[in-house]
């Protein structure tokens, strides 16, 4: 009986010893399961783009077994994206279509990319199952809310930004109730300078301000602004032509959020509506854990012809 004993002790070491360990759980960045993101290659200021430029509008799901998704939407700079016209209309206002940039409407691709990551104190680093790397930095400016900031990465991403929470990706903030107020922010873009032809980066701080904003339908709020003396924008307007620029703000429900806007000036023949290059500016809005609206990441593509118009990212919160 004894020695039928050791052997049970013995049997059970050996499957002791050879027994999958459980995966430790990692730590989420921030403590936060998705963020939303925008990405990007963007020429440094003042200089011209090189031809490799590209944005990207994504989602970032973080599991606890040190997995990491990436579900996103792609422009590059080189690349035309023609305009595409949505479902949501701006009727109640002017009764026009919206559109926004080729590649984020309805029924378009979204990519996908799964690494693994690990966080050690506020570093971020990501190793995608294709080879290329990226890292980040990440702090807590809330409770509720967490975001990262791109700090390096092995494929040309020079910038990026996003913020996270552990509300699910279903749950979005219907366009009206979305507080009516001024939302800061950064911009990075490479451009074609019209007026003075040729090609250049900015850099800057900009917002989106609602609060001239009404609605027009269930599906899109808009503004005629007047550009204030002194401004810069609707330079391609013709002296004594009244400077304005129309906003559209669309959703067809979920997360993703149509922003286009354009100089009225340029509307010809008495037409509302416009159909020229207006700025395109896919979004996708940021929700923190209490469900709250929070402002949105996103990016510009105006870019119908390859290496023109508009590309870059932007992120405009009240965070």
């Amino acid at each position: 009986m004894k020695r039928k004993l050791s052997g049970l002790v013995v049997i059970g070491v050996l499957l002791a010893l050879v027994s999958p360990v459980p995966a430790q759980a990692a730590e989420r960045p921030g403590g936060k399961e998705s963020y939303a993101v925008s990405i990007g290659q963007v020429a440094p200021e003042g200089t011209p783009p090189t031809g490799k430029e590209f944005a990207r509008l994504a989602m970032y799901y973080f599991a606890l077994d040190g997995t990491v998704r990436e579900a996103f939407w792609f422009w590059s700079w080189n690349i035309g994206y023609p305009a595409a016209t949505i479902a949501p209309t701006s009727a109640g206002c002017d009764n026009c279509k919206i559109h926004t940039a080729g590649g984020f409407q309805n029924g378009a691709e979204v990519k996908e990319l799964r690494g693994t990551y690990t966080v050690t104190g506020d570093k971020l680093a990501i190793t995608w199952s294709n080879g290329s790397t990226e890292n980040w930095t990440v702090s807590r400016p809330e409770t509720g809310i967490s975001v990262i900031a791109l700090t390096g990465s092995s494929y040309g991403a020079n910038v990026g930004k996003g913020y996270g929470s552990n509300v699910r990706t279903t749950v979005s903030v219907p366009l009206d109730d979305i507080p009516k107020k001024r939302y800061p922010g950064e911009f990075r873009y490479n451009a074609w300078d019209a007026k003075n032809e040729k090609l250049t980066s900015d850099w800057g701080t900009s917002g989106i301000n609602l609060q001239e904003f009404k609605k027009c339908n269930g599906n899109c709020l808009s503004a005629a602004i007047a550009v204030a003396d002194g401004s810069t924008a609707c330079s391609a307007c013709k002296p004594g032509e009244q400077k304005a620029v129309r906003y559209y703000l669309a959703s067809d429900g979920g997360r993703k959020n149509y922003y286009e806007h354009f100089c009225t000036c340029l509307l010809q023949g008495g037409n509302t509506c416009y159909a020229g290059g207006s700025h395109l500016k896919p979004q996708l809005q940021v929700i923190d854990d209490a469900q709250q609206f929070r402002g949105w990441v996103g990016i510009e593509a105006q870019n119908r012809i390859a290496n023109r118009g508009t590309l870059g990212v932007h992120w405009y919160t009240d965070v």
